[in-house]
């Protein structure tokens, strides 16, 4: 903490410096003003009653982050979580989920959930960068538009789409290389007339990782057609297709990981690896307008193939396969409509979903394991101006959860008399539950430059078919109740403030772990204790000059087990980031960007006894770029100070990440735009 302090305080300085030049620097892209898609309806951020941040395109073209991952845990309580290195198996923790953050965060992919139905989580290397327009981080619950998982925090990625007031035919073409034998290429085009629109991308990725057996291969299509024949109607039908193979290292003991590069890079488990085949399918109608009110229809489809083998297994070892094929359809009526002089705004949507999967063994031995997942919800909200400066929203969502194929022990039906008595076990092999959940809040808007907000909200996570595979006989749904309270404030236009305080407990939280009955045996169970986090996230931007920009934010987390009084493990209890953005001669930009992870308690020591705790660290990431209206140009550096660091620790068991790593590219941009 010492050293962010330190550069806290040269910050303050250089912006004293430059503060005389800065009283009418105007933010023209304030963040306050973005518009948020991500809920039951788009709305100005500044109406929004929750914490939220914006990753524009220009903060992606710019930042010195190379992958989704990456450029997500440089926001506030948001915290990398790694095993690799790469985006392959990296993914996010917002407000302290620990290690089931993978079912615990939301990630969409405009608006459609890209969490699978097993522990794995999403997956990010499915989505290459150069494919987003925007990200929209959300934190805190909403599962009253989104069900279950959405309890940490939501991260909605928005893609590039064709369209818009512009026509004509627009490409560009990107190439990057770096550090570890990285090679990245992609090709992206896009057409659009009055009615008619069209993009596709393909992006091809090589690296070797870097540690052995960290080699990432992958293969990327993107493609979507529009069709608008009428201003209050039109279609779209899109596709991902996503091709990887892999290689995964395994972890390093703590005195390797204390020793050398050498000891960091060294695979543990050298022929662990395998591959994936992601396809998505996508259709879209919109219907409606202003009066009549818009429709909103989505249909989608996505089957995942995924041969594996994990652990130290030999050079000839067999390969798990996971195959998972999941059917979608999400309808929402939205309206606008007046009443006692002020807009108001209604909702009303369903959700179904359909998962076939399964995980079959390359040992012959092995059962198969199979799950099937039903659900269907239906939700309703409303955004209400009980005058011009207060809004009140509020929302409602009855969610229906169906899970057959893995058995478990109900009872027993007997025959006969003693001592004669023979008695057979009944199996069931379905779970079903109903979640209903509610939210609630009020956002203040005294002035144009200023907004408070504050909100409640519930939450839950049904287990996913890993955990009822190995669990507890009664395992069942977590649920949470969240509440938060916030700031925002504009001064002079020049610097954003934002703030925000939240508190929620936890019943029956899902954890994986050491079974209370019996020592010997791990198991996914309910916490028997309510898990309380409390916390709060700050972040500033000021625009010092035209060309002179800092961003600055900081997290507390306090994530303990009430009765015990323990931390949930791998719970960061500071973080922080500070950036600067300096546009140093004409086109010529350089970012610097630094993050402070605190130190957190092994993934397994839940008594925060039995292992030393994972160190604090700190990153410092470079960019310069050199722009034209064609052409970009750019170089970086990534870990600049060479830190040694793992994101992911279990029992003193450590996955080093990248040590000092470069890169450069160039994008060129052609076409009518």
């Amino acid at each position: 903490m010492h050293r962010i302090a330190r550069a806290l305080q040269a910050v303050a300085l250089l912006c004293l410096c430059v503060a005389a030049h800065a009283d009418d620097v105007l933010a023209a892209n304030a963040r306050i003003d973005e518009l948020i898609v991500t809920g039951m309806r788009a709305k100005r951020l500044a109406e929004l009653p929750r914490s939220a941040n914006v990753i524009t395109a220009e903060d992606i073209a710019l930042s010195p982050s190379t992958n989704i991952v990456d450029l997500i845990a440089r926001e506030a309580n948001v915290q990398l979580r790694s095993t690799v290195g790469n985006d392959k198996f990296s993914g996010v923790d917002i407000r302290g989920q620990g290690d089931t953050y993978t079912s615990n965060v939301l990630v969409l992919v405009d608006g459609i959930r890209l969490n699978s139905e097993d522990q794995a989580g999403p997956d990010y290397s499915s989505l290459p960068l150069e494919q987003v327009e925007r990200i929209e981080v959300i934190r805190g619950a909403n599962s009253v538009r989104y069900g279950n998982g959405a309890v940490g925090g939501v991260i909605n990625i928005i893609t590039r789409r064709a369209g818009g007031d512009a026509t004509g035919v627009n490409a560009n073409a990107r190439l990057r290389a770096g550090s570890y034998g990285t090679s990245d290429a992609g090709l992206g085009v896009s057409w659009s007339s009055d009615r008619w629109s069209f993009i596709g991308d393909v992006v091809f990725y090589d690296t070797d990782g870097y540690r052995d057996n960290s080699q990432l291969q992958k293969k990327d299509l993107a493609a979507r057609v529009g069709f608008d024949p009428v201003d209050w109607f039109g279609v779209s039908l899109g596709g991902i297709l996503h091709r990887d193979e892999f290689g995964f290292p395994g972890p390093v003991s703590k005195t390797e990981y204390e020793g050398s590069d050498a000891d960091r890079e060294a695979a543990s488990t050298p022929y662990a690896n395998g591959s994936t085949d992601d396809d998505r399918l996508r259709f879209d109608l919109t219907a409606g307008n202003l009066a009549t009110g818009e429709f909103l229809l989505s249909m989608q489809t996505r089957d995942r193939k995924n041969p594996y083998r994990l652990g130290p297994v030999g050079p000839d070892a067999p390969y798990d396969i996971i195959l998972e094929d999941r059917e979608a359809v999400d309808a929402k009526y939205e309206k606008d409509f007046e009443f006692f002089g002020h807009q108001h705004a209604f909702a009303l949507g369903f959700d179904l979903a359909n998962t076939d999967y399964s995980r079959e063994s390359g040992n012959p031995t092995t059962e198969p394991k199979q799950g099937q997942i039903r659900q269907q919800a239906w939700f309703t909200a409303a955004d209400l101006h009980l005058r011009d400066d207060l809004i009140f929203s509020a929302g409602y969502r009855q969610d229906s959860f169906v899970s057959k194929g893995h058995q478990k022990e109900v009872g027993e039906v007997c025959t006969g008399f003693e001592p004669f008595l023979q008695c057979t076990p009944i199996f069931e092999t379905r779970d079903s539950w109903r979640n209903n959940v509610a939210e609630a809040g009020l956002v203040y808007t005294p002035t144009d430059s200023s907004n408070w907000y504050v909100s409640f909200s519930q939450s839950f996570r049904n287990p996913n078919v890993d955990d009822l595979v190995v669990a507890d006989d009664d395992l069942r749904p977590q649920s949470a109740n969240h509440w938060d309270a916030g700031l925002r404030q504009l001064w002079g236009r020049a610097v954003e403030f934002s703030f925000s305080a939240f508190y929620s407990e936890t019943k029956h939280e899902i954890l994986y772990g050491i079974d209370p009955l019996n020592p010997t045996k791990q198991l996914n169970r309910n916490a028997d204790q309510p898990t309380k986090r409390k916390g709060a996230e700050t972040d500033v931007r000021w625009y010092t000059t035209d060309t002179l920009s800092f961003n600055a934010n900081a997290g507390y987390m306090n994530a303990r087990f009430a009765e015990t009084n323990t931390y949930v493990p791998m719970v960061p209890k500071w973080t922080a980031a500070l950036g600067v953005e300096w546009e140093f001669a004409s086109d010529w930009v350089v970012i610097a960007q630094g993050n402070y992870v605190g130190s957190r308690f092994d993934g397994n020591d839940f008594s925060n006894k039995a292992s030393d705790k994972v160190a604090a660290y700190y990153l410092v990431d470079m960019k310069v770029s050199y722009q034209l209206d064609f052409m970009q140009i750019y170089a970086g550096i990534d870990n600049l100070l060479n830190e040694v660091y793992s994101a992911s620790v279990y029992s003193e068991n450590f996955y080093p990440m990248p040590d000092r790593n470069y890169y450069v590219g160039i994008t060129y941009r052609m076409g009518s735009n």
